[in-house]
């Protein structure tokens, strides 16, 4: 049995290979820009004090961000829809995780704006290709999955859906 293939023939990777694909040019310009434009890429110097918020981001984001992968990797080859966890607190947490808490993390505990660019850039393109995925899915599981999808926001956790 294929770990990354679920019973219904869809992938584990989703649409996430587009998403990175599309996101990887704005990582490499951030991380360019910090290391050799870094007065570019630099937060005025007085709010340095926000500064050690970066650690109060980043541990809630790697924890988020590993529970959703330990969930994808354990669950997707069982052809499950997964609902609890991570994915009880939205529908894309992997993503998630990198959007609200780790980039945003980078650029506090960097000093530095170009890692908030990249998080909104991945929002962008999360927003942009999901919908194949969603889409997919709902095929797949029907009601559950809309049911699923009227207590979950995509990207932020602890949100009902605006729609």
């Amino acid at each position: 049995m294929n770990p990354f293939k679920s019973s219904h023939g869809m992938n584990i990777i989703g649409q996430g290979g587009k998403i990175m694909l599309a996101t990887l040019p704005f990582a490499f310009a951030a991380v360019v820009i910090h290391f050799y434009a870094p007065q570019l890429a630099a937060l005025p110097a007085g709010i340095g004090f926000i500064q050690p918020f970066g650690y109060v981001l980043l541990v809630p984001g790697i924890v988020f961000w590993l529970t959703a992968v330990i969930q994808l990797l354990t669950g997707f080859p069982k052809g499950k829809l997964i609902t609890t966890g991570a994915y009880g607190l939205c529908s894309n947490p992997i993503y998630s995780s990198f959007i609200l808490f780790v980039l945003p993390a980078i650029s506090l505990l960097t000093l530095t704006w170009v890692y908030a660019a990249v998080s909104l850039s991945m929002l962008l393109w999360v927003i942009l290709f999901i919908g194949k995925e969603e889409k997919q899915l709902a095929a797949v599981f029907g009601k559950e999955y809309d049911d699923y999808k009227s207590r979950v926001d995509r990207v932020i956790p602890f949100v009902r859906p605006f729609l």
